[in-house]
């Protein structure tokens, strides 16, 4: 199944690019599935239909659902969540406080992404189209299958080694229920389908992301930053759409100062984003609500372009050997060399970049080396290693 993924700054339209994706692809003949794991759904409301947590029937080979994140957290860690309860309520009165304290931040949102590897798995559809949360919050998410898993990975077989040891002295002394073995199982499920998660978001055959953006200059500057992040992570962006652009003619008299500024704006989007294209969607006379206006807007958006096709594909993160030295390349174009920094953890090199940082787990081939240097040019930080005393 193809998944394409549309993310962007809030207010720039990715939720009515996704969903004219979704039935232009469907008239095509494709079996086509749109969802939505913005917290804040407005997916219904482009289709002018009301959506839940099940695939709702909107057209001919076209269906499309709102993900309810307390459903799949409920399907991905029910009966951990509900321990947790049991412990935090053991020696006071179960009330509402209790539920809330157990919606971790980022972590509905992150069952909500896991409902589209289940979506996936299922096989039932062609193609997948995401309407994702804004640009930070699909950051935050899509950072978690490889942190979540890595630290649940490590902890899980400690605890539950010393929990078979320990239960019934613990149990005596602390008068607090221990956790059973089915809660171990649970975890280790869902480790199981974090690691699927993450190999199916960086397989750049079958999944692509696309940033939505805006012809203003505070909206690319985020979507230059996302466009840095999302490479960082090893994800593959193959499309910027530049939507709502104004037509110059209606820019005329007191709003010609803006005809200046959209020009300026996408001079930057085409440039900045060299390899990948950069689709546009100009400002429509109404609202993009209901299947006639999003096919006209899909038209004009893809013209002779095939929206399910990759439409760029490039290596985030390249290895390199070279007279027995290395060297790891990373593609994080738009920002400064001050804003990066670089260290070496053993099997893991820590790369930040402003504010995100990454643990990139190390091939077998480098974990004996040291790093002899970094350089940061034309957009590419470059890490070299010599092998060392490691």
């Amino acid at each position: 199944m193809r998944i394409i993924l549309y993310t962007g700054k809030g207010g720039v339209g990715k939720t009515c690019v996704a969903a004219a994706t979704a039935v232009h692809l469907a008239e095509r003949g494709r079996r086509v599935l749109v969802a939505s794991t913005d917290i804040a759904h407005s997916l219904g409301d482009a289709f002018d239909i009301s959506l839940g947590s099940e695939p709702v029937h909107v057209a001919e080979n076209l269906d499309a659902l709102e993900i309810d994140p307390v459903i799949a957290g409920r399907a991905a860690w029910g009966r951990m969540q509900k321990y947790l309860r049991e412990l935090m309520t053991t020696h006071a009165q179960a009330g509402i406080e209790a539920d809330e304290l157990l919606v971790f931040p980022g972590l509905e949102e992150l069952f909500a992404l896991l409902t589209i590897l289940d979506i996936e798995e299922a096989g039932v559809y062609d193609v997948l189209i995401v309407d994702c949360a804004p640009t930070g919050e699909t950051l935050s998410l899509l950072k978690y299958p490889e942190r979540l898993g890595s630290f649940i990975e490590t902890a899980l077989p400690l605890k539950r080694k010393a929990l078979k040891v320990g239960r019934p002295v613990l149990e005596g002394m602390m008068k607090i229920p221990m956790p059973e073995d089915s809660l171990f199982d649970e975890a280790s499920e869902l480790i199981g389908r974090l690691e699927r998660l993450r190999a199916l978001l960086i397989d750049d055959d079958r999944v692509s992301l696309r940033i939505v953006t805006t012809a203003e200059r505070i909206v690319v500057k985020e979507a230059r930053r996302a466009f840095s992040w999302l490479h960082l992570y090893g994800y593959n962006v193959d499309a910027v759409i530049a939507n709502r652009l104004y037509p110059e003619e209606a820019l005329a008299g007191y709003f010609e100062r803006w005809t200046e500024l959209q020009r300026s704006s996408l001079d930057e989007i085409e440039r900045g984003f060299d390899g990948v294209p950069v689709l546009r969607l100009m400002l429509h006379h109404g609202e993009l609500v209901g299947l006639d206006a999003l096919c006209e807007a899909a038209a004009e958006l893809y013209g002779s372009v095939d929206p399910e096709a990759v439409l760029a594909c490039s290596d985030p993160l390249v290895l390199t050997e070279r007279d027995g030295e290395f060297e790891l390349s990373f593609a994080v174009p738009f920002f400064d060399k001050r804003d990066l920094d670089v260290r070496h953890d053993g099997e893991t090199l820590i790369v930040a970049l402003a504010n995100q940082t990454r643990r990139v787990p190390l091939p077998e081939s480098l974990r004996s080396c040291d790093v002899t240097g970094a350089r940061y040019e034309d957009g590419s930080l470059t890490i070299a290693f010599a092998r060392g005393g490691r």
